[in-house]
C-alpha cells in the first residue's frame, strides 16, 4: 500500500507541477499580449503628436511663403506708386521708366508655394493613414487576445479621434452626397 500511496503522491505533484508550468506559461503569454498591446498604444500616442507638429509646421510654412509673394507685392506696388507720382513732378521720369527695366512679380513663387502646398497636404495624408492604420493594428491585437483583454481591460480606440478633416468631408459623409469643386 506504501508504493500505491507514494506513487499516487508522486502522480499528485506531477499533475500540480504541470498545472503551475501552465500557468506560468499562460501568464508569460498573456504578460507579453499586454506588452505589446502597451507598445501599440505609446506608437499611436508618439503619432498622434507627430501629426499635430507636422500639421503645425505645414500650415507655418504656407503662411511663412504666402508672405513672401504679400511682401513682394508690396514692394511693387511702393516701386510703382512711386514711378506713378514721379511721372507728374519730373517729365523725364516717363522716358527713363521706358528705358529701364521695371520690376516684375515672379511667378516662380506662386509655383514654389503651390508645389509646397500640395507635398506637405500629401505628407500630412501619408500621417493620417498611418495612424488610423496604427489603431487598426491596437484594436485587433486587443480584440484577439480575449483572456489578455479580460484581465487588463484595455479600450478600443475610436480613430476618428486622432484624424483631421475638413466640413466638407464631414458633410458629406453625414448626407452621402457631395458635389464637384468649383475652381471659379
Amino acid at each position: 500500500m506504501r508504493n500505491k500511496s507514494g506513487i499516487f503522491m508522486v502522480g499528485c505533484l506531477g499533475f500540480i507541477g504541470l498545472l503551475v508550468l501552465i500557468a506560468i506559461i499562460t501568464a508569460a503569454v498573456v504578460w507579453g499580449q499586454r506588452g505589446t498591446a502597451i507598445a501599440l498604444d505609446e506608437q499611436i500616442k508618439s503619432q498622434h503628436v507627430a501629426n499635430k507638429s507636422n500639421y503645425d509646421n505645414m500650415w507655418k510654412r504656407f503662411k511663412e511663403m504666402a508672405q513672401v509673394t504679400d511682401m513682394q507685392a508690396d514692394d511693387i506696388k511702393k516701386v510703382y506708386t512711386d514711378l506713378i507720382a514721379g511721372r507728374y513732378t519730373d517729365t523725364q521720369v516717363l522716358f527713363k521708366v521706358v528705358q529701364e527695366q521695371n520690376p516684375h512679380m515672379s511667378k516662380d513663387l506662386y509655383t514654389k508655394l503651390q508645389n509646397e502646398i500640395s507635398s506637405a497636404r500629401t505628407e500630412f495624408d501619408r500621417n493620417q493613414k498611418k495612424i488610423a492604420d496604427q489603431v487598426r493594428e491596437y484594436n485587433t491585437h486587443i480584440r484577439k487576445h480575449v483572456l489578455m483583454n479580460a484581465i487588463f481591460h484595455f479600450q478600443t480606440m475610436d480613430a476618428e479621434k486622432f484624424i483631421i478633416t475638413s466640413d466638407r468631408t464631414s458633410d458629406a459623409y453625414q448626407t452621402g452626397k457631395d458635389n464637384e469643386v468649383k475652381l471659379r
